[in-house]
C-alpha cells in the first residue's frame, strides 16, 4: 500500500483553523484554544484517510499521530512527508522495519514588496521547484509527492465551513471542532464517491461493497457504540 501523510508549515496548504480566540490572545499553557491543526495520512491510489488528529502541532501530538498510523497500516508502507522536522525522527521510530520513507519540501517565489505581498494574499504563492530527501529505506522516485494529500487538504476545508477564512463559521470549542471532522472524515471515507476513483475510497479500499447512505453510516457508528 502506498501510504502519504503531510502536515505542511505553509499556511495555503496546512488544516489550520481557529478554535474559541485567535491565537495572538491565547497564553503558551492553554491548549483548548487558538491555532489547531489537523494531520491526515491519505493512501495514494484509494485516496482513503486512513488517520487524523486535531490538536496543537507539536511533537507530542506528531507522536501520537504516527504511532495510531502504524498500528492500522499492515506490512511495508512508503510514506511521504513535508519537511516538518518532528516527522524525520518520529516516523521511523515507529515504522522503520518496513519503511520507505522520503520527504518534499516545496520551494515558493517569495514578493519583492509590500505590495506585492498584498496582490498574492488570498492567491496560493508560485511553486518555484522542490526538494527532495531520502530518509530511509528504498521509496519508489515516482510516488514521492505530497500532493495527494495537500488535495485531500482542500477537501477538507471546502467542505467543513469550520475551515472557512475570513468568516464566523470557526468552532468554539475545541471538542465541537474534532467531532465535526470525525463526522466529515467518516462521510469522506464511506458516503462520498471519489470523482477520479468513481467509487468511496473505501469500497476502493475493498472496506466496504458498497456505497453508504448517512443513514447506514450512523446506524452503523451507534451499533458499535
Amino acid at each position: 500500500m502506498d501510504f502519504k501523510v503531510i502536515l505542511t508549515p505553509q499556511a495555503q496548504d496546512d488544516l489550520r483553523e481557529i478554535v474559541g480566540i485567535s491565537q495572538r490572545r491565547t497564553t503558551p499553557s492553554d491548549e483548548l484554544r487558538g491555532d489547531q491543526y489537523t494531520y491526515l495520512a491519505v493512501t495514494a491510489r484509494e485516496k482513503f484517510i486512513v488517520s487524523y488528529l486535531t490538536g496543537k502541532r507539536n511533537y507530542s501530538n506528531t507522536n501520537d499521530f504516527v504511532a495510531d498510523v502504524a498500528e492500522r497500516i499492515v506490512g511495508r508502507i512508503q510514506v511521504t512527508t513535508d519537511s516538518f522536522r518532528p516527522y524525520q525522527s518520529i516516523v521511523r521510530r515507529h515504522l522503520l522495519e518496513r519503511l520507505d520513507f522520503a520527504t518534499m519540501q516545496k520551494l515558493y517565489a517569495i514578493p519583492f514588496d509590500a505590495k506585492g505581498e498584498a496582490a498574492r494574499r488570498y492567491s496560493p504563492p508560485q511553486c518555484t521547484g522542490v526538494k527532495i530527501r531520502i530518509q530511509a529505506g528504498a521509496p519508489r522516485q515516482d510516488r514521492i509527492n505530497t500532493s495527494y494529500v495537500e488535495r485531500s487538504n482542500l477537501t477538507v476545508r471546502h467542505f467543513n465551513k469550520r475551515f472557512a477564512r475570513l468568516g464566523l463559521g470557526w468552532s468554539r470549542k475545541l471538542e465541537n471542532h474534532k467531532h465535526a471532522i470525525s463526522l466529515f472524515i467518516a462521510a469522506y471515507n464511506f458516503c462520498k464517491v471519489h470523482s477520479t476513483l468513481g467509487c468511496t475510497p473505501a469500497v476502493g479500499l475493498k472496506l466496504a461493497t458498497e456505497t453508504w447512505t448517512i443513514e447506514k453510516l450512523i446506524e452503523v457508528v451507534s451499533a458499535t457504540n
